[in-house]
């Protein structure tokens, strides 16, 4: 399955404030991109609330809607575009209504020209990536006609929360992303993160704890640790890697959660990391690594720090450490020859990886790859990303018909009419991966449950069960 971006109403999961005074003005949010975009997201609705806002998903009620953007793609600069516009159509239908734009794009326009003020000029604030935690006070400034103090987006990507600031959940209740880090120091020769988020900026082990200790608190079920490089994290305070030591942390933390690791760079797997992750009781064993690659040619290329060799024996010690694995490839990049095609094909016969989403590459001026001169042919990566996807279906196909008949765990994400609901299974992340059609659900049944499911059916990328019990057991299923 590809994984895209997305679009979507940050409110869609939190409740609606009503408007109980004229002096109550109503915040609607979007947040396009990924979950680290999310949390981003949730971050700028508490500085509403703390700042005397409400918030709600009605645009017909909201006095302000704020965009939170991607810039990751052409293809998502041209979403927030849309999106802009469309909110810019808003503005216009009635007097006093604001809206204001914040996130990568912002970053991004001003590394290439500052172009966005010019072509949307009906903007009304323009807030770089530093800007989540003080979005409640510049909307404050600009109800009382007072020219708003923002960071300027050129000197930005500096920030990164931490547990003391505001934060309301806007992606679930039984779920919650966990920023450890932000920004990268790999500098991929095809990825414009460090440019736009600047270089790896990571919290304490203390301070991840302190939170995410308040998410347990709150009832979050599931944690999912994100960062631009997981792997990454804390590299920047001694030089060394320290999310074996997060995760060992977490073992000290009670309760009934899981915790879930995405995005981890396959160069900061060490032996110590990896006897870390098999002592952490709460890891679900499913990772999500982008590997781009597995061909030696075009990982030089890319830049990805670390020799085919060294990634096949990295995807070789996870396997055996009894870990499955969500990847991301990337197709058509500059100097891919049928050769290295072939490695990348061979790869997904050999079911190394459980999940995957491919892309086609795409030039983004400002790195590296843009300036190569050996582009392939218009199509070729396209073409080639089809091949893989389809592989990838039959696999997928074969693999869940193998789950017919078994008892397996599972999360409950969502409760429907008649006993029905949908969820997913361990190694499936929420908006990325395959559903988990259940019937026969208990009237007690909430979204966060630990179920135990009985797969009457299944598809490429959907699977049927009926509910057995609740399930007691530990996150290793």
């Amino acid at each position: 399955m590809q994984q895209q971006c997305r679009s979507f109403s940050a409110l869609k999961n939190t409740k609606t404030y009503s408007r109980r005074s004229p002096r109550i003005r109503l915040v609607r949010m979007i947040s396009l991109g990924c979950p680290k975009n999310l949390v981003d997201a949730g971050i700028a609705a508490g500085s509403f609330v703390v700042s005397g806002f409400g918030l709600t998903a009605d645009e017909n009620e909201a006095d302000v809607i704020w965009i939170n953007t991607c810039a990751f793609l052409r293809s998502a600069r041209e979403e927030a575009s849309d999106v802009i516009r469309e909110a810019l159509v808003w503005k216009s239908a009635k007097r006093g209504r604001k809206v204001v734009v914040g996130g990568c794009f912002i970053k991004w326009d001003a590394e290439n020209g500052s172009h966005l003020s010019q072509m949307f000029p009906e903007v009304d604030a323009w807030l770089g990536i530093d800007s989540p935690a003080d979005t409640g006070s510049v909307l404050n400034a600009l109800f009382e006609k007072k020219k708003p103090e923002t960071k300027a987006p050129a000197n930005s990507a500096k920030w990164i929360c931490d547990s003391q600031t505001p934060r309301i959940l806007v992606e679930a209740e039984h779920f919650a992303y966990l920023k450890i880090s932000d920004g990268c120091d790999n500098c991929c020769t095809y990825c414009l993160i460090p440019s736009i988020r600047g270089s790896l900026r990571s919290r304490t082990v203390d301070d991840v704890i302190r939170e995410a200790k308040s998410l347990i608190g709150m009832g979050v079920r599931e944690l999912i640790l994100i960062a631009q490089d997981t792997g990454g994290f804390g590299r920047d305070l001694d030089g060394h890697g320290h999310l074996g030591d997060l995760l060992d942390a977490f073992n000290e933390v009670d309760g009934d959660y899981l915790i879930r690791l995405m995005y981890l760079h396959p160069r900061s797997i060490t032996d110590n990391l990896l006897a870390a992750m098999k002592r952490c009781k709460h890891l679900i064993p499913h990772l999500e690594m982008p590997v781009q690659h597995v061909s030696e040619h075009m990982l030089q290329s890319m830049n990805r720090h670390l020799s085919a060799e060294r990634q096949k024996e990295v995807l070789q010690a996870i396997r055996e450490a009894g870990f499955t694995i969500r990847t991301t490839l990337m197709t058509g990049f500059p100097g891919e020859t049928e050769d290295d095609f072939a490695e990348l094909k061979h790869a997904v016969e050999d079911r190394i990886f459980d999940r995957i989403g491919v892309f086609a590459y795409s030039p983004e001026p400002g790195t590296p790859a843009s300036e190569m001169t050996d582009i392939l042919p218009e199509g070729v990566g396209e073409k080639r990303r089809d091949i893989l996807l389809e592989m990838q279906n039959k696999i997928s196909v074969e693999r869940n018909r193998l789950l017919k008949g078994s008892d397996v765990p599972a999360i409950l994400d969502c409760v429907e009419e008649n006993g029905k609901g949908t969820g997913r299974l361990f190694a499936d992340a929420p908006d990325i991966d395959q559903l988990l059609h259940i019937r026969t659900l208990p009237e007690d049944a909430k979204p966060g449950d630990l179920l135990l499911v009985h797969i009457t059916g299944t598809a490429a990328y959907d699977i049927r069960g009926t509910f057995l019990d609740f399930y007691q057991g530990p996150a290793s299923l």
